[in-house]
C-alpha cells in the first residue's frame, strides 16, 4: 500500500515539473531578450563621458570615425547646391488682359473707321487719332483698315497673342542673363493660378525675338501682307510679362545651402589601436570611437554574441535549477515562487539595462534589492545563490564590466545578512546604509589598489553608498506589492499582524476569552520552542494567537471558556465531538474572511491534525459499547502538521489544555504531563509527515516545562495582618 502511494505521489509531481521547466525557460528567453537587445544592436560599452576607466580598451578591428569638420569641402557642397536652385520667375496674368483688352478696343476702333463714310480727309485724322491712341503704327492701322476679312485677322491676333502671353515673354536683359548663365531650366510661378512648374528657359519669347518667331509660327493667314500686318501688330501690341524674383531666389537657395550637412575629416583607427587607457577619463572623442565599434559590429559577431549569451544565461538557469532540485527540494512546491523569483530577476535585469543605457553610472545597479527581496520573500540560501548569478549577468550588462559584478555581489550578499532578522521596515533602511558602507569599502579598496585618484575612487565610494540606500528604498516602496501579489509573507508582516487590536482577536477577548488567554500562552510556549530548533518563531506565534479562532462562533461549549455547568451534558458524544472538532473549519473559513496568509490558515487547518478527541470517544465508549463506537468519527479531519511551526502549535497546544488540570503542578508532575503528551502525538503518528527529529522533540519537551513550571510556581503564602488599627 505504501508503494502505491509513493508512486502516486511521483506520479502528481509530474505536472509541477513540467510547469517549472516552462517557466525556467520563458525566464531564460526573456533575460536573453533584455541583454541582447537583439532589434538595436548588441550594447558592448558601459560607458558615458566624464567616466573613469579601470582597464584599457583596444581597438577590435579596423574603421574610422568622423574627424573635425572641413570647412572647404563643406562649402563647396553648398555651393553646388545653390548652383543647382533654379532662378525664380513669375508671370503676371495682368499684362495679358491688358494686351487682350487693348487689341480689342483697337480693333473696335477699326470697325468704325472701315464703317465711316465721311471725307477723306476727315478720316485720315481718325486713323492718326487711332494709331496714336493705341501705339500702332499709322502704316499698320491704314494697312488693317484695307483689310477684307477684318474679323479673320482679329480672331487670329487674339488667339497668337494668348498663347504668346501664357507662354511668358522676357525682357532682352533677362534673356541675355540666362543665355550668359547657360541656365536650361527656370522656375515659373504663375500667381494668379497659384502654380509653379519647372520650365526650359528656351521655351520665353524674348522682346527682341517675337518678330522672328512670330514669322516662323502657323497661321490660318494665306495672304502675305495679312501675315506681315499681323507680324507688325503683335510686335507692337506685346509687353514682357515675365519677371525675375530676386528675394524668393535667394531664400531658396538659403535653404538649399542650409539643408547640406557638414563634411567631416574621417580619422582612421586601426586593429589593437589604443582607445583608452586604464585610469583616464572618457571625452567625447572616446565616446565616438566607443560606439562606432558597437555599432560596426560585423553581423556574425553580433549572432555569435547572441548565442553566447543564450549559453551563459542558459547554464545559469540550468544551475540554479539543479541548486533547488537537490538542495531546497522543499523550498519551491508550486509555480507561486518560481513566478516570484524570474519576475525579481527580470525586472532588476531590466533595470539594470535602463541604467546601462542612460547618463546614470553603471555603479547604480541596485542588485542588493533583488537580493534583500528575494531573502525576505523566499530564502536566504537562495538569495545568495541568485545574487552570484544575477551579479554575472548585470556585469554583461554593462559591457563585462568586473568590478560592477564584483560590487554587486558583495552589496547583495551583505544585503541578505542585513535583512535576516528584519522585523520592521524602518529597519531596511538601516540595512541599505550597510550595503551601502560595504560597497564604499569595495570601491576604496580597488581604487587604493589600483592607485587611482582620491578623488575618482571616493567619488565612486558615494555612488556605491547611494546604491545601498536606494536599494533600501525600492525594497521598502516594492515589499508590499510583492507580498500582495504573491500572497507571501514576512516578518514584517507577521509583525504587523501579531498586533494584539486584530479584529478577530478583540472579539475573542469579548465572547471567549479564556480561548484568547489560552492562545497567547500557546504563543509564548511555541515562539520560545521554535527559536530552540531553528523554526520560524514569530511565524508559529502569530498563528498561535489565531489558532483556536474557530472557538469563537460557539465559545460556551468549550471548556476554557466555561464558567459553570458544561454545554456537553445535554448532548450525545458524537454531536460533542462534531462541535469540537468543527471548531477547525470554522476557524479557516474566519482566516480566509479576514484575510490572513495562506501560511497562518495551513496552521489553523493543521494544528490538531487527524488527533483523536479521546474524551467524548471514552464517553461514546461508555454508552454504547465498543462495537458501535468507530474512532474515524472522533478525530480531527487534518491534515496532520506539515511544517515544524505546525507541529509545535499542535504540541503546545495540548500540552498548555492538559497543564490546565494538573491538581498539583510541580516541577516534575509538568515534566512528565509535557513527555507523556508529546510522546502520545508521537505513538498516534501526528508528527509523521513534518521535519521534527527526536532531538528536536527533546528540546521543545525541554522548553515547554521550563515556561510552563514558571506559569504555575509554588508563590509564598503571606500571613494575615492581625494588627489592630
Amino acid at each position: 500500500m505504501k508503494k502505491i502511494l509513493n508512486k502516486k505521489h511521483k506520479f502528481n509531481k509530474i505536472p509541477n515539473k513540467i510547469s517549472h521547466v516552462l517557466i525556467a525557460l520563458a525566464t531564460c528567453f526573456i533575460l536573453v531578450g533584455i541583454i541582447a537587445e537583439w532589434d538595436t544592436g548588441l550594447t558592448k560599452t558601459e560607458f558615458h563621458e566624464g567616466d573613469i576607466v579601470l582597464r584599457s580598451i583596444y581597438a577590435p578591428f579596423d574603421f574610422k570615425i568622423k574627424g573635425d569638420i572641413d570647412y572647404k569641402t563643406t562649402e563647396a557642397v553648398k555651393r553646388d547646391a545653390i548652383s543647382l536652385v533654379p532662378p525664380v520667375y513669375s508671370i503676371d496674368g495682368s499684362v495679358k488682359e491688358d494686351a487682350l483688352n487693348k487689341i480689342n478696343s483697337f480693333f473696335s476702333a477699326i470697325e468704325l473707321l472701315k464703317n465711316d463714310e465721311g471725307a477723306v480727309e476727315e478720316k485720315l485724322l481718325k486713323i492718326k487719332a487711332a494709331s496714336e491712341s493705341y501705339n500702332v503704327p499709322f502704316p499698320i492701322t491704314s494697312g488693317i483698315l484695307d483689310l477684307k476679312d477684318l474679323q479673320g485677322f482679329f480672331a487670329e491676333t487674339v488667339k497668337i497673342v494668348e498663347y504668346i502671353m501664357d507662354t511668358g515673354i522676357i525682357s532682352v536683359s533677362e534673356s541675355t542673363k540666362l543665355k550668359k548663365d547657360l541656365l536650361k531650366t527656370v522656375t515659373l510661378i504663375n500667381k494668379s493660378k497659384n502654380t509653379e512648374q519647372e520650365k526650359p528657359a528656351e521655351e520665353f519669347w524674348a522682346s527682341s525675338d517675337i518678330r522672328k518667331k512670330i514669322e516662323s509660327f502657323p497661321s490660318s493667314l494665306k495672304d502675305r501682307k495679312e501675315k506681315i500686318l499681323l507680324v507688325d501688330l503683335i510686335s507692337a501690341a506685346l509687353n514682357s510679362n515675365v519677371r525675375y524674383q530676386e528675394e524668393e531666389t535667394d531664400f531658396r537657395k538659403q535653404a538649399a545651402a542650409a539643408k547640406i550637412k557638414p563634411v567631416y575629416n574621417m580619422v582612421e583607427v586601426k586593429k589593437n589601436e589604443l582607445i583608452l587607457n586604464k585610469g583616464e577619463r572618457v571625452s567625447k572623442e572616446h565616446m565616438a570611437k566607443l560606439e562606432a565599434i558597437e555599432q560596426r559590429d560585423p553581423p556574425t559577431i553580433k549572432v555569435a554574441a547572441f548565442f553566447g549569451i543564450a549559453l551563459l544565461v542558459g547554464l545559469f538557469i540550468l544551475l540554479l535549477v539543479l541548486y533547488i532540485e537537490f538542495y531546497e527540494p522543499d523550498l519551491i512546491v508550486g509555480n507561486k515562487e518560481l513566478v516570484l523569483l524570474a519576475s525579481i530577476c527580470i525586472l532588476m535585469t531590466l533595470a539594470g539595462k535602463l541604467i546601462v543605457i542612460s547618463p546614470w553610472p553603471s555603479n547604480m545597479i541596485p542588485v542588493s534589492a533583488a537580493s534583500m527581496l528575494i531573502a525576505l520573500l523566499i530564502n536566504n540560501r537562495l538569495a545568495i545563490v541568485v545574487t552570484c548569478f544575477l551579479s554575472i549577468i548585470i556585469g554583461m550588462i554593462s559591457g563585462g564590466s568586473l568590478d560592477v559584478a564584483a560590487v554587486s555581489i558583495v552589496g547583495g550578499i551583505i544585503g541578505i545578512f542585513a535583512v535576516r532578522n528584519v522585523r520592521r521596515r524602518s529597519q531596511l533602511i538601516s540595512a541599505g546604509l550597510v550595503v551601502g558602507f560595504a560597497n564604499m569599502a569595495y570601491f576604496i579598496g580597488m581604487g587604493l589598489l589600483n592607485s587611482l585618484d582620491f578623488n575618482i575612487y571616493m567619488t565612486e565610494a558615494f555612488i556605491g553608498l547611494a546604491n545601498g540606500v536606494m536599494s533600501a528604498i525600492i525594497v521598502t516602496g516594492v515589499l508590499p506589492i510583492f507580498e500582495t501579489t504573491s500572497k507571501t509573507i514576512t516578518d514584517i508582516s507577521l509583525l504587523e499582524i501579531a498586533d494584539l487590536n486584530h479584529p478577530i482577536l478583540k472579539e475573542m477577548v469579548i465572547k471567549a476569552p479564556g480561548t484568547y488567554h489560552h492562545s497567547l500562552v500557546v504563543g509564548n510556549l511555541v515562539e520560545a520552542a521554535c527559536e530552540a530548533i531553528g523554526a520560524n518563531a514569530l511565524l508559529a506565534r502569530v498563528s498561535a494567537y489565531f489558532h483556536d479562532i474557530g472557538k469563537i462562533e460557539k465559545a460556551e461549549y468549550f471548556s476554557e471558556n466555561q464558567t459553570g455547568k458544561s454545554m456537553h451534558d445535554k448532548l450525545s458524544p458524537t454531536m460533542s465531538s462534531l462541535i469540537i472538532t468543527s471548531h477547525v473549519k470554522n476557524g479557516v473559513e474566519l482566516a480566509q474572511k479576514y484575510g490572513l496568509n495562506r501560511r497562518i490558515v495551513d496552521i489553523i487547518k493543521q494544528h490538531h491534525g487527524t488527533g483523536l478527541v479521546f474524551y467524548f470517544f471514552k464517553r461514546a465508549l461508555e454508552k454504547t459499547g465498543d462495537e458501535d463506537v468507530f474512532e474515524e468519527g472522533f478525530r480531527y479531519p487534518g491534515p496532520k502538521p506539515q511544517t515544524k511551526e505546525a507541529a509545535c502549535v499542535l504540541l503546545a497546544d495540548s500540552v498548555e489544555a492538559a497543564s490546565r488540570t494538573l491538581d498539583d503542578p510541580t516541577p516534575s508532575s509538568i515534566q512528565g504531563l509535557v513527555k507523556k503528551i508529546i510522546n502520545n502525538k508521537f505513538i498516534d503518528a501526528q508528527l509523521d509527515e513534518c521535519e521534527l527529529t527526536l532531538k528536536d522533540l527533546e528540546k521543545i519537551a525541554e522548553i515547554f516545562t521550563h515556561i510552563l513550571t514558571g506559569i504555575y510556581h509554588s508563590r509564598v503564602e503571606y500571613p494575615e495582618d492581625t494588627r489592630k488599627k
